[in-house]
């Protein structure tokens, strides 16, 4: 079996984290989304093995005034709706996770043990375990269609929870971005001009081949 780490680069998971502890502000948040847009698509387009969605923040009946973060993935058919609770955790304050797995189509519930890595993102060091690599497995009585489990974080920094799930005779790694506290916000601005020059850089070379198409046909 082949295992495939679709993740995006370290720095670029840094734009996946949370925006409102990025940001700090409502106002720089609205900017912050108005330049991750086309970053986002720009990503989709070169990492395609499986859709990350955009993290956003919901509250629930349980407890209305903190709310809770939610990331959707999708592998085939196979949605992925991972969350964590607070959603804005504080280090050194336990994280409860949780990860419900259903084929969009049939409704049918993935209940198959699945191992999980956790990693802290560094600027300069790149992506450091953080823990042993677990397995979770889903729940009994009414959260037996739920993978349950709890994290607590000492650094304010960006994490990811890596997901390993089967997809055929591969095993897709996903990336479910996490932020304690407050992070450095440098990976966001690198990442940013980073991908822009990419795009640019793509663009002129798609341009060059459609001019070079256009005088073979002249």
């Amino acid at each position: 079996m082949r295992i495939k780490s679709n993740r995006v680069p370290q720095t670029l998971c840094a734009l996946c984290v949370p925006l409102r502890a990025l940001c700090g502000s409502i106002s720089s948040l609205k900017r912050l989304l108005i330049v991750l847009a086309p970053l986002v698509a720009l990503t989709s387009a070169l990492y395609a093995h499986h859709i990350l969605g955009i993290p956003h923040y919901k509250y629930s009946d349980e407890y209305p005034q903190i709310p809770y973060l939610e990331v959707i993935a999708q592998v085939g058919s196979t949605d992925l709706d991972f969350t964590y609770f607070p959603g804005i955790p504080r280090p050194g304050e336990a994280v409860r996770f949780k990860l419900y797995i259903r084929d969009r189509h049939s409704g049918e519930v993935f209940r198959q043990p699945l191992k999980v890595e956790v990693v802290q993102l560094h600027f300069l060091k790149g992506a450091q375990p953080v823990a042993e690599p677990f397995t979770i497995r889903t729940g009994t009585g009414p959260e037996r269609n739920d993978y349950k489990f709890f994290l607590t974080f000492q650094a304010p920094e960006a994490y990811e929870v890596r997901v390993h799930f089967p997809n055929g005779e591969d095993v897709e790694v996903i990336p479910f971005p996490v932020v304690i506290g407050k992070t450095d916000d440098r990976p966001l601005i690198f990442a940013a001009a980073g991908i822009l020059g990419i795009a640019i850089v793509s663009v002129a070379a798609v341009k060059k081949k459609q001019r070079r198409s256009r005088r073979r046909r002249s």
